[in-house]
């Protein structure tokens, strides 16, 4: 069972990934970041690259729609998301494998230059893949970085997942990964 807390996170969760704000995951939706990732990064579509991209990134929306879209209609209402993160999360072995490949995929997306951490610009990328202001972006990721070093760490990125996932203490830092929970 969800806590308040994890409801409103997941909440938030939910509205990064309904880029078109129907109130619906589906297709379109990992579509439309897809498109955003393929600028951002200068791919064309024919790019090896890019395809590898696509199919990781498509595969990962089934993944998603099998496991939660219950009614089978196609997309992914709020009410099968956060059921589908309740049972994700009651289970230790599938948490940790969502966790894991979560930080493969920013760090594969977003550390553009292989430098092992995550900048400020490389997280404002990420946001921008969303739709997502870049001031937002900054003002997080200063709270995320808690050290101040300038740099988010794979294990600092594991630790806010895990807050974000995991976390009933408001005023845990990973609670913010995805943005203001207000907004």
């Amino acid at each position: 069972m969800l806590s308040p807390l994890q409801k409103q996170k997941l909440t938030r969760y939910f509205r990064v990934y309904d880029i078109d704000d129907d109130g619906t995951l589906g297709r379109p939706d990992f579509d439309r970041v897809l498109e955003n990732l393929r600028v951002l990064h200068g791919l064309s579509d024919g790019a090896p690259r890019w395809t590898a991209l696509r199919q990781a990134y498509l595969d990962r929306w089934e993944a998603v729609r099998r496991s939660a879209d219950v009614d089978e209609d196609g997309g992914v209402d709020l009410t099968e998301w956060l059921a589908y993160w309740a049972d994700l999360l009651a289970d230790g072995a599938r948490y940790q494998a969502e966790v894991s490949s979560l930080v493969d995929r920013l760090y594969a997306l977003f550390d553009t230059d292989e430098d092992g951490v995550i900048g400020a610009d490389e997280f404002c990328d990420f946001y921008g893949a969303f739709g997502l202001r870049a001031e937002l972006a900054r003002e997080v990721f200063h709270g995320l970085d808690r050290d101040g070093n300038g740099s988010i760490s794979r294990s600092e990125l594991t630790e806010m997942a895990h807050q974000f996932y995991r976390s009933d203490d408001p005023g845990a830092p990973g609670n913010q990964l995805y943005g203001s929970l207000e907004g």
